[in-house]
């Protein structure tokens, strides 16, 4: 174990995740894929083990770049994480798996994601107050939590975490998240579970606004003031920020129901990853 990170050296670290069966419920296109919320903690665990002292409640320029699948019967995944630290104090961390070919001959290393923790923030956050956040502006519609999950964001139970109805206007989305449950790690990042059900609100919003079925791609910058828990009950409200036929750009906050905040991210990137294959249902959609 390292105390403090050298500069500018690049380090491999083998890991196992662990694939509880919750897990299964995050899926896409038939297959099971680990979620981002999941990927971070991973990301967040190897660099705390090998360098206590760095600050993880700053996260910076995190990227999805491709899912990591999970086969039915696996019941642990063998990844590598790459850590780098520079002259700033940051220290960058990447998920790889090894893939061979067919042939079973040649492997190369695929990178599925990358994020970076800063020392400390020098950019604070804008954190808009409670009263502000807890009232959505603009005509707006309510979606069941139940037909979201049934036909907007097809997850299994363990991924259900937005409670009650989700209010939709062209101003952004709000919702109460739960912290969820099962097996989670919510030691070093909190809860999995709100942040991941705030980009499902990212979702609907975009399928009703731009017609579009997006994913979590990336994001500028996640502060976590306080970590939320399992069996928690929150607040998150989603902005757009910037809407073109790429991408789809938000900020979230999430705030627990006495108004504190917990976590602030910017800059959330949404992608239709299914090249045109996935579709909104007709009903979601907005008459613009």
């Amino acid at each position: 174990m390292e105390i403090v990170p050298r500069l500018n050296q690049k380090k491999r670290y083998p890991w196992n995740i662990e694939v509880y069966p919750y897990l299964q419920d995050h899926h896409f296109e038939g297959k099971v894929i680990l979620p981002a919320v999941e990927v971070l903690i991973v990301l967040a665990k190897v660099v705390k083990i090998n360098f206590p002292p760095i600050n993880i409640s700053c996260l910076h320029k995190a990227r999805f770049f491709r899912f990591l699948s999970i086969s039915p019967d696996t019941r642990r995944l063998e990844v590598f994480v790459d850590i780098e630290t520079t002259d700033d104090g940051v220290v960058v961390a990447s998920l790889l798996t090894s893939v061979k070919s067919k042939t079973g001959t040649i492997s190369r290393t695929v990178e599925h994601a990358r994020v970076e923790f800063a020392a400390a923030d020098s950019a604070p956050s804008f954190v808009p107050p409670f009263r502000v956040v807890k009232k959505l502006e603009g005509d707006y519609i309510s979606v069941p939590s139940t037909t979201i999950y049934r036909e907007l964001v097809p997850f299994g139970t363990a991924y259900q975490n937005i409670i009650g109805d989700l209010s939709v206007s062209p101003e952004g989305a709000l919702a109460y998240l739960s912290g969820g449950g099962n097996e989670a790690d919510e030691d070093l990042l909190g809860s999995p579970f709100p942040l991941d059900a705030a980009m499902h609100a990212a979702c609907v919003w975009g399928q009703r606004f731009t017609d579009i079925v997006s994913f979590p791609t990336g994001f500028e910058k996640r502060v976590i003031y306080q970590k939320t828990k399992k069996g928690g009950a929150y607040l998150g409200r989603v902005v757009p920020v910037k809407v073109n036929h790429e991408s789809l750009i938000f900020d979230a906050w999430i705030y627990d129901l006495d108004g504190i905040m917990f976590e602030s991210i910017s800059g959330i990137q949404m992608r239709d990853v299914s090249q045109g294959r996935l579709h909104p249902p007709q009903w979601i959609k907005a008459d613009l």
